[in-house]
């Protein structure tokens, strides 16, 4: 064997060694977690892969169900059609269901809830028609449904009555991507964008009430400015709320923007956070999630599901302390 033979089989070994070291090296990088929670307020963090319905692209709702333990609901905002798919805990699809008298102008929030009589159910899912990216719809919806039932095998030729509200704010449109029911029924809406007060400083996210008994009321109903949040829309990057859920047991409420999740102790008779109490706070923005959108219960009520637009985004389940 000549000199330079061995030459190029040292250079092809060292190149092939050096090929093998980065492909392990980007596995190694792929496997770890995302997000180095040193300073971020984050306890954990998963990653779920996910294998969602081909149609739920631009999904902006997380709502966890209860009566069905591991079934998420989602569905697309702005110019889809009115649908809410289900998957489960795993990022698998479980089926959707058409939203009969509904249209999705832009749905940007969900909560589950109690239903009211003559539903047919005792759980309900809201969805928020609520979106307003120029802040000028006169006004805006709400539509109720029976929490669907996810069959063993996924169901795709299934529909659902809806049931509509319409109401306004006390001062004018508002663009709001969050919204939760509390326990007594009752709608409660976060403003997502920033706000400036008389002053020309940046506001507070302002809190919307709307009562449960507004559903037996015929016409366009008005919603009351109740509290505000100490979250500032637009007071630093990403910071616009994008959806909000409440705990099972109405105690805490978790609203999350695009880089953080704030957690809120609420008394679950008002349904309002407890005034003077500090929300505690942790980034995500590391999750580097396409838009994170959605936000909801995991069934321990300790940890906390977010959800992203895009197709097969992942799921992210993340620890994040409760305030005392």
């Amino acid at each position: 064997m000549s000199r330079n033979t061995t030459t190029c089989d040292v250079r092809l070994k060292t190149r092939l060694r050096t090929i093998l070291f980065v492909a392990l090296t980007l596995f190694e990088c792929n496997r770890r977690d995302p997000t180095d929670l040193t300073g971020t307020g984050l306890e954990s963090v998963v990653k779920i892969p996910t294998n969602l319905h081909r149609a739920l692209v631009e999904n902006s709702i997380s709502v966890t169900s209860v009566s069905q333990p591991g079934i998420i609901f989602g569905a697309n905002d702005s110019g889809h059609e009115s649908v809410i798919f289900a998957f489960d805990s795993t990022g698998k699809a479980r089926g959707e269901w058409k939203v009969l008298q509904a249209t999705d102008r832009d749905w940007e929030a969900a909560s589950l809830g109690p239903c009211r009589p003559g539903d047919g159910a005792t759980s309900c899912v809201y969805i928020g028609d609520v979106g307003d990216n120029d802040a000028r719809r006169s006004h805006v919806t709400i539509y109720r449904i029976p929490e669907p039932r996810v069959n063993p095998i996924p169901d795709s030729a299934s529909q659902v009555l809806a049931k509509r509200l319409d109401f306004r704010y006390p001062d004018h449109p508002h663009d709001v991507e969050a919204m939760y029911v509390a326990p007594d029924g009752a709608l409660f809406l976060i403003t997502k964008r920033r706000l400036l007060d008389g002053n020309r400083r940046p506001r507070p996210a302002l809190l919307y009430r709307v009562p449960a008994s507004a559903w037996d009321s015929s016409g366009i109903v008005t919603a009351s400015l109740v509290d505000s949040l100490p979250i500032v829309p637009g007071s630093a990057a990403n910071r616009q709320v994008s959806d909000a859920a409440l705990s099972p047991d109405g105690k805490r409420l978790a609203v999350r923007t695009y880089a953080e999740v704030y957690v809120f102790a609420m008394d679950s008779v008002s349904g309002r956070p407890f005034p003077n109490t500090t929300p505690t706070a942790c980034i995500i923005h590391g999750l580097r999630e396409k838009q994170g959108e959605g936000i909801g219960w995991w069934w321990d009520s300790r940890r906390l599901v977010l959800t992203s637009e895009g197709r097969n985004a992942p799921l992210f389940v993340v620890s994040c302390s409760a305030p005392a």
